[in-house]
């Protein structure tokens, strides 16, 4: 059970945008949707080897009020961290909470 008070961190929910460049295609962008009330805590974190460079990556589990609009294809800014969402937990309709997998530290 979650209670309001623990919603204490600001996110912006981003999703892919298409923007015409005036010579008949696009370029692919993103653009806020909206910036809502979360709680983000730290799960897990990892490094690895790729090219003779070591990447790290943490993921995280974010809880924000229901919305339908946020799926795996949108992403996350918080504190200045771009979050790809990999996991979005679907308790029910009547749940008022969506519970978000995210990862921070790698390309989308």
């Amino acid at each position: 059970m979650i209670r309001m008070g623990e919603l204490d961190q600001r996110v912006t929910i981003q999703a892919e945008a298409e923007t015409p460049d005036g010579r008949g295609g696009y370029t692919k962008g993103w653009s806020a949707v909206a910036t809502v009330w979360a709680r983000v805590r730290p799960l897990s974190g990892r490094e690895r080897q790729n090219a003779q460079q070591t990447e790290a990556s943490v993921s995280y589990g974010v809880v924000i009020r229901r919305r339908t609009d946020v799926t795996t294809a949108c992403r996350l800014i918080w504190n200045g961290k771009v979050m790809n969402i990999r996991f979005v937990g679907e308790a029910g309709t009547r749940d008022p909470w969506l519970s978000l997998e995210c990862e921070a530290g790698v390309p989308v």
